[in-house]
């Protein structure tokens, strides 16, 4: 097949007219009717912009509010991104018609997009073989698993960089055993300034996705983050931001903290943290908007509806699938058996 470079508004194919879909398999846009691929213009350089400036007066962002708007579902609240070519569409999450009168706001034009990796086909080997590597899993789901319905959907995300300067105190304490087995515990008192430099923090903003499902389907591979092209939207799904940037960008600043008292105390020989503090500043901060690729799957089990989301760029399947509650009993007991088991050969030794 021949493949033809074009212009990231374009959504025909021009050889015969049809429909173009962009293919992770091809890494192009192809035609349903014809399958004839059309290269996508692909660049690396996404822009990293320094927080606090307006970016949203650009010629690209002009371009972008008027191919595209957002409508907010009626029936579960997802904001949903349209382009102007799509007369109606239905709700990624809840399969009902999203299109409604009142718009939303566009914000932000995305930097950068990870593109889809794969098709739904693959999708769905890689689902089955990843939900059987799952703990606690009911034998009958385990041996079939089953899927109902499986959409591609883009969720946004924020990424931020920043350096850091931190001051910090606490008291920090050591344990001992005598030789009766009694414990004592020395505390001593830590201060100091710590320096950090953070990149690709990366925070979701998805309605439907929160922090602990998207966890649980990371890593992305931030390297494949290419420029935001159109054509990589065709045929997919594309949910509009939820938190604003300063939300997103507070979230970002607890988790480089949290990793910054990790660092810090982990200088430190200790049992207990006492107490801990720590002012910290941030410099040289900048964030990137983009969106990556998940897959949604639905289906029902023993009459109860489940989602279970896939990583749309690795295949690592997520959380939200049933589990067996004989299994988790049996897992528990065991722990339980092992630890009586533990006491028992220490208090007899």
């Amino acid at each position: 097949m021949t493949q033809t470079k074009i212009d990231s508004n374009q959504d025909k194919c021009q050889t015969c007219g049809g429909i173009l879909r962009f293919s992770p398999d091809d890494m192009a846009l192809k035609c349903v009717s014809c399958s004839n691929l059309e290269k996508i213009d692909i660049k690396k350089d996404v822009i990293k912009h320094i927080y606090g400036t307006d970016e949203q007066k650009t010629k690209e962002y002009n371009e972008f509010t008027k191919q595209n708007k957002v409508f907010k579902c009626s029936s579960c609240g997802s904001n949903i991104v349209l382009n102007t070519l799509e007369v109606s569409k239905t709700c990624p999450y809840c399969s009902s018609p999203c299109v409604i009168d009142k718009t939303e706001k566009i914000g932000l034009k995305p930097d950068g997009i990870i593109p889809f990796k794969f098709g739904k086909e693959k999708a769905r080997e890689l689902y089955k073989k990843g939900i059987k590597k799952k703990w606690f899993i009911p034998n009958v789901f385990k041996k079939t698993p089953p899927i109902d319905e499986m959409k591609g959907v883009y969720v946004p995300t924020f990424l931020f960089d920043a350096n850091a300067f931190t001051s910090y105190s606490g008291r920090l304490g050591t344990s001992r055993t005598d030789a009766r087995g009694r414990t004592y515990t020395s505390y001593r008192n830590i201060s100091g300034t710590y320096k950090s430099s953070h990149k690709d923090v990366l925070v979701e903003t998805s309605s439907k996705l929160d922090q602990i499902t998207f966890n649980s389907i990371n890593p992305f591979n931030i390297k494949e983050v290419v420029s935001f092209n159109s054509s990589f939207i065709l045929g997919y799904s594309v949910e509009h931001y939820n938190q604003k940037l300063d939300v997103c960008k507070n979230l970002a600043d607890n988790i480089m903290k949290n990793k910054i008292k990790a660092l810090i105390l982990s200088q430190y020989s200790y049992d207990t943290v006492a107490s801990f503090y720590q002012k910290t500043t941030f410099s040289e901060e900048k964030y990137s908007y983009f969106i990556v690729p998940t897959y949604q799957v639905n289906y029902k089990y023993k009459d109860k509806n489940y989602t279970t989301f896939m990583n749309g760029q690795t295949g690592k399947v997520g959380s939200g699938y049933p589990k067996s509650a004989v299994k988790i009993t049996f897992f528990v007991l065991f722990i339980i058996a092992i630890i009586v088991g533990i006491i028992l050969a220490f208090n007899f030794s």
